[in-house]
Formats: C-alpha cells, sequence, structure tokens
C-alpha cells in the first residue's frame, strides 16, 4: 500500500493493530531492552483496533500471566517440558474468532522443530508474535546439529516482520548491551532499571512481492508514540579518488601528469561518424611511415 512506503509511522501504526497483511510477527531483544514493552503495545494497540481478538500466551519461560489474558478473551498456556502437539490441541477445538498467538521466547524450541512447531500454531485466522533472545547462548553450539542455519535464521527467513529492540544508547561503546551480546547476561544486574519506557527498534518489513523495508523507530511505550528515526545515506555516486587514498598498498588513482597525457592521445577515428553510419562503426586506422608494424606479416599493407 502507498501508506506503507509514504508513512513508515502509519506503517508500525497498522502492524501493531494488526491491519496489516503480517502472519508472522518476530521481535529480537536481550536482558538490557527486552521485548516486553512491545508485547504490551502490540496487545494493547490489537485489542483497540479487534475488541473480541483472543489472546493465546504460550509460555516457556514467564510464570505469572500477564494481565492482558483473561477468561473470556484469552489462554495461557505452559509449554516448559511438555509436548507441543498434545499441548496446542486445545486450540484446534477453539473458536473462530480473529486470534494473536504470543510466544514469549523461541529459544527453547530446538532448530529442527521450528518449522513443524509453527505449522501446529499458524492458521488463516491467527497472527503469531514470538520473542527470540538474543543474548541467551544457544545449545545448538556445542551439539551435533550445529551445522546448517541457527534457529533464529530460520524465524528470520519466515517472519513476515522483524523488531530488533534495543536501548536507546546502544551505539555507546561503553553500553553494557555490547556486553550482553558477546558475553550474554550477567547477574545480578538490575534488570529493572535497564528497562526504559522508551526503546529503538529497527523494522524490518516484507511485502507480499517479496521487497524488504527497514525503518528505524524510537517507541515511547508510556505515550503510545513512535518517533521515525531518519538513518543518513550518502548518495554520492561521483568518482571522488580522495576515498582511495591509504586503501591499497598501490595506487589506484591518476595524477594530473598522466591525466593531460592522456588528454593528448589521439585514439583511431569512427568512419562511421564520418559517413552517417553506412560503414557500420568500423574504426579505422591510418598508417604513416614511422608507424612500426610486422615486416613478416603477409597480410598487412602499411601504405
Amino acid at each position: 500500500m502507498s501508506a506503507s512506503v509514504a508513512s513508515p509511522s502509519v506503517l508500525l501504526n497498522r502492524i501493531l493493530s494488526l491491519r496489516e497483511s503480517c502472519p508472522f510477527l518476530l521481535a529480537s531483544d536481550t536482558f538490557v531492552q527486552s521485548a516486553t514493552l512491545l508485547t504490551n503495545e502490540l496487545v494493547l494497540k490489537a485489542r483497540t483496533s479487534n475488541p473480541d481478538l483472543k489472546v493465546v500466551y504460550l509460555s516457556f519461560e514467564t510464570a505469572i500471566v500477564p494481565d492482558y489474558i483473561d477468561e473470556t478473551r484469552g489462554i495461557f498456556i505452559d509449554l516448559l517440558g511438555k509436548d507441543y502437539e498434545k499441548s496446542l490441541s486445545v486450540l484446534d477445538h477453539d473458536d473462530s474468532r480473529r486470534r494473536l498467538i504470543v510466544i514469549d521466547s523461541f529459544n527453547y524450541i530446538a532448530k529442527e522443530k521450528v518449522v513443524s512447531f509453527l505449522k501446529l500454531i499458524m492458521k488463516p485466522n491467527t497472527v503469531v508474535y514470538g520473542v527470540y533472545h538474543q543474548d541467551i547462548p544457544s545449545s545448538e553450539l556445542h551439539s551435533s546439529s550445529s551445522k546448517g542455519p541457527s534457529a533464529y535464521s530460520y524465524l528470520h527467513f519466515l517472519s513476515s516482520c522483524v523488531f530488533d529492540i534495543r536501548p536507546l544508547k546502544f551505539d555507546d561503546p561503553d553500553c553494557i548491551y555490547y556486553k550482553a551480546i558477546n558475553e550474554g547476561p550477567s547477574f545480578p544486574v538490575g534488570v529493572k532499571e535497564t528497562q526504559q519506557p522508551k526503546f529503538y527498534t529497527a523494522l524490518t518489513y516484507r511485502r507480499k512481492s517479496g521487497r524488504s523495508l527497514e525503518y528505524q523507530f524510537i517507541v515511547n511505550s508510556a505515550l503510545h508514540e513512535y518517533e521515525v528515526v531518519n538513518v543518513s545515506v550518502n548518495t554520492n555516486t561521483g568518482e571522488d579518488e580522495s576515498l582511495l587514498e591509504n586503501l591499497t598498498t598501490f595506487n589506484l588513482g591518476t595524477t594530473k601528469k598522466q591525466k593531460e597525457q592522456r588528454e593528448k592521445v589521439d585514439l583511431p577515428f569512427l568512419e562511421a561518424q564520418k559517413s552517417l553510419g553506412s560503414v557500420g562503426g568500423s574504426i579505422v586506422y591510418e598508417f604513416e611511415k614511422d608507424d612500426d608494424y610486422d615486416e613478416e606479416d603477409a597480410f598487412e599493407d602499411p601504405f
């Protein structure tokens, strides 16, 4: 749609309100800035635009049932250590109302079971939203199934929309975000103090045509406001030879003297330009007496 391209904030509102065609939403976070606030924002926006929406919460690490899960419009299912197919069979007998399935963590699902798990929950009237923690070490690194793409790679490939959630000052080298990504979480860290209602998210939206649109936002979950972050892109396509300096062990540019000598070189002229194309663009060179040529070539007649 045109509004998606013209206004990124409108697109984000439509995605969170479940009015955009996005059957699978994926959120990537760390303990420094978790996806909990985005999850709450999604449920709030979705319930506002769809009052009869039913929210199904699939829990792997959540001990306390969220406030938005009630008896009439919500289901809480604990899947930790359970058989997925048996535990999710209750969804097959559920009514045909539109549903939002929230998965608190994809990290507990082995990569070889990711696709089969999604097949169990993805239905025509269902939107799936799940979170993947980037700072939790994967158990696949030391197993025989470590070859091939990771579980997050599968999820990222299958998702129609990806939220990359980070703290506002994530680009600061001293930010604990980098330590969490490289070394994993260390406790105690005062997790509550790191969770800010205002956070950064990079949105990757895949259209039906396969084209991906990327935007950056600052989300204020307290005021439910979204600010578009403008990223400056260098669109200069001119030949700036200063960019090539100190990049290689040899010089790729030309000096001023070399440029002057290059302009003085007389190249063979095109006979087609003289006879208005009757020769078909052939290159004709007129030999002179001082020209060097191969005397042993019987087919060469320099004069």
